[in-house]
């Protein structure tokens, strides 16, 4: 597992992988399991550039969406305040690895530290090399991988939304990105026959 520069009384899980491989419903039952909130990037962006990532791509272009993811990621991953504003509810204390507290460590419930959160990612947000870097050394990164039948058995008819998905190029741009997603990962879960609960268990464990 790579270094981090933050102290282990704060988590950030990012969770990676091609659209359909179940970020956001992992996402959300990992929350659950841990205790800690998850942010959507990409519905973060949407509520701060006040539109839909469709309309920025055909709006501004991809550059313009990537610009944003950046800015994004950045201020969710140092600004307090705007994390704060996103979880609307944060938590009274941040996480602590189940392991510390089974080897006899004790945590204060009065401490304050930087608060702890899943991070949903966007497809595309880990290809800027800013952004990976940033990921690699302040998140615990999982890889979701799941085979192109999967995918785009789950993506369904949302395959014609996707912008960077119309016109076809579908097998391209996976394979273009899944090395992308395996370098910058700690861990890597291959999910095709698995659930979100049974994934996000499996991540519990591994953090722990």
């Amino acid at each position: 597992m790579t270094e981090r520069t933050l102290p282990f009384s704060r988590m950030i899980v990012a969770l990676t992988g091609f659209m359909g491989c179940g970020k956001s419903s992992v996402g959300r039952e990992l929350s659950t399991l841990l205790g800690i909130p998850v942010v959507d990037l990409d519905r973060y962006i949407e509520e701060r550039a006040g539109m839909s990532i469709p309309d920025i791509f055909a709006q501004s272009g991809e550059k313009a969406f990537r610009d944003l993811e950046t800015t994004a990621l950045k201020e969710l991953l140092f600004g307090g305040s705007a994390l704060r504003n996103v979880l609307r509810t944060p938590p009274k204390r941040a996480w602590v690895p189940p392991s510390y507290v089974a080897e006899g460590g004790t945590v204060s419930e009065d401490t304050s530290p930087e608060l702890s959160f899943i991070l949903s990612l966007g497809g595309g947000a880990i290809l800027r090399p800013e952004n990976a870097a940033l990921i690699r050394e302040h998140c615990t990164c999982i890889f979701l991988r799941a085979t192109p039948e999967t995918l785009r058995l789950r993506l369904g008819g949302e395959q014609s939304q996707r912008p960077l998905l119309k016109g076809g190029g579908f097998e391209a741009l996976l394979q273009e990105r899944t090395p992308v997603y395996s370098a910058a990962a700690d861990f890597i879960i291959d999910t095709d026959t698995l659930s979100p609960m049974q994934i996000a268990g499996i991540i519990a464990n591994l953090i722990s």
